[in-house]
């Protein structure tokens, strides 16, 4: 066999071996269940995705009411939506059946990248690398084994689309390329700024953009983006930013997009949750983290101008403007900063990989495949732990110091699974790390006391709920659960007064909770 039959022979073969191998690499997460974030009632129980009529499918297109909007999400997403229902008539939204679904779906996004990267790259080396560092990289699997990561995979799946069909010649491009990126803007929001990619595109081949499909992509994510910010301000989607002002928001965010490039590089550093810190002013680590992420961007400018060499410009762009909606700068999330927002960054990490490894004949091209097997070694980790809500929330307790959210629903799971003193411990890392008046907080105060209750603590109960009562004097909950413990110690008198006052300020809520002295 010839050096060239051989060569064809790989080609020929690469687009199986690709999908083998992601199969191979998310094989630990098909066995897993809902995650006790999000999923259960986004998915499991929702009653617009369990609705058989066609009605359904109505409120998920056309109602705009804010109670059908948060019932979805608090987000218009009606392409998965729309996905979700379908599957709930299949597979009437088991867990198994919905982590195999995502699973094929990012085959197909994968494949689709490694035709639209083989096109515009027009060299099958550099290509195949990209792709499969792209689809071995485990900062997907947050998207691909979380179950209300959906969005991710379809938007994945239809920009990857765009991009194949964008790096032929065909005249369909023209409408084509529009459409594809509007299904990827009603799948998930931050995808309006996809037509970058179709920039990068053109660098990479060194064509003359047509500024026809510029145009018509570009409409579509102006009407998209005008939706989604319609949909943000009904449901009071948008927070208040990090530290009270934008300035400080955008302090704030500088080390964040930094560590978003250590995560592409440094998979170790994935979490489902992080700690954001508020930077108040502009300090030696900021200042460092601009540099070096701005400093890409003017090298990538500098090469691509005086030496027309596009792919440091090309991976800037392909890294950064996928970022730009999550900034936090003109929309402030709850989400600060997460995995998630790099499933189409990690392109920019990937071409560079691409280009490291540009020949067969490079001295580094033996390292190419110990990189894409430790990838795949990582994925398959990081799918085990995304199989489970105690691993999951387990991994990214431990990867975080402040934030209340992981110990919380780590503590949730094993309430679940009846670990109660585990639980305990838990929830009273969650109320140490919690700030203000923060809903997890909350929360953290209810459950904890009625841990405690049936463990036979009923001081500890009263002391937490008592505290809880001057930090949340608005919630009648815990109102409610406090008269419950008073009257459990015999101390009638107390839990008459604090049941009076419950009734005097929330009469429905004291109703509904069923409480008496």
């Amino acid at each position: 066999m010839t050096g060239g039959d051989l060569s064809r022979r790989w080609q020929s073969l690469a687009p199986y071996l690709l999908a083998l191998a992601v199969l191979l690499a998310y094989l630990p997460s098909l066995s897993g269940g809902f995650l006790n974030w999000d999923d259960p009632w986004l998915i499991r129980d929702n009653r617009v995705l369990a609705d058989p009529s066609p009605s359904a499918l109505g409120r998920i297109w056309r109602d705009f009411s804010p109670e059908t909007r948060l019932e979805l999400g608090a987000e218009y997403l009606p392409v998965r939506d729309t996905e979700l229902w379908l599957e709930a008539r299949l597979f009437d939204l088991s867990p198994g059946g919905l982590r195999a679904s995502a699973l094929a779906l990012y085959v197909a996004a994968m494949l689709l990248l490694r035709s639209a990267l083989r096109r515009t790259l027009g060299r099958p080396v550099p290509a195949e690398v990209a792709a499969w560092v792209f689809a071995l990289h485990p900062v997907h699997v947050e998207s691909v084994a979380w179950l209300s990561g959906r969005k991710d995979v379809l938007a994945l799946l239809f920009v990857a689309a765009a991009m194949a069909v964008h790096a032929g010649t065909s005249r369909q491009r023209l409408w084509a390329v529009p459409a594809l990126l509007l299904s990827a803007h009603l799948s998930k929001s931050m995808t309006v700024v996809a037509a970058g990619l179709l920039v990068v595109q053109d660098l990479l081949a060194r064509r003359r953009p047509d500024l026809r499909i510029y145009a018509g992509a570009g409409a579509v994510a102006f009407g998209a983006l005008l939706v989604h910010t319609a949909v943000g301000d009904l449901v009071g989607m948008t927070q208040p930013p990090a530290g009270g002002s934008t300035l400080t928001q955008a302090l704030s965010m500088a080390p964040v997009v930094w560590r978003y490039v250590g995560c592409l590089f440094f998979p170790p550093a994935l979490s489902l949750v992080h700690d954001v810190p508020v930077v108040a002013r502009l300090g030696v680590t900021t200042l460092l983290a601009l540099g070096l992420v701005m400093g890409w961007g003017a090298a990538g400018a500098y090469l691509w101008l005086r030496r027309a060499r596009p792919l440091g410009l090309a991976s800037f762009l392909a890294f950064f403007v996928p970022l730009l909606p999550v900034s936090q700068l003109v929309f402030p999330l709850q989400n600060q900063m997460a995995d998630r927002y790099l499933f189409l960054s990690l392109l920019g990490a990937a071409l560079l990989f691409g280009a490291l490894f540009d020949s067969v004949r490079s001295p580094s091209f033996a390292l190419a495949p110990l990189v894409l097997l430790g990838l795949g070694l990582a994925t398959a980790e990081r799918a085990y732990v995304f199989a489970s809500s105690e691993r999951a929330f387990a991994d990214a307790t431990a990867k975080t110091r402040l934030s209340p959210t992981a110990p919380y629903q780590l503590a949730s799971a094993l309430e679940e699974g009846r670990d109660i003193p585990g639980a305990l411990r838990l929830y009273e890392l969650a109320l140490v790390r919690s700030r203000g008046r923060d809903e997890v907080g909350r929360r953290a105060t209810n459950n904890l006391a009625k841990l405690r209750v049936e463990t036979g603590d009923l001081e500890g109960a009263e002391a937490v709920l008592a505290a809880g009562r001057l930090r949340w004097p608005d919630d009648p909950k815990i109102y409610a659960n406090l008269v419950r413990v008073l009257s459990r110690q015999g101390r009638t008198t107390e839990a008459r007064a604090l049941f009076d006052e419950l009734v005097r300020r929330f009469p429905e809520e004291a109703r509904q909770s069923g409480a008496r002295p």
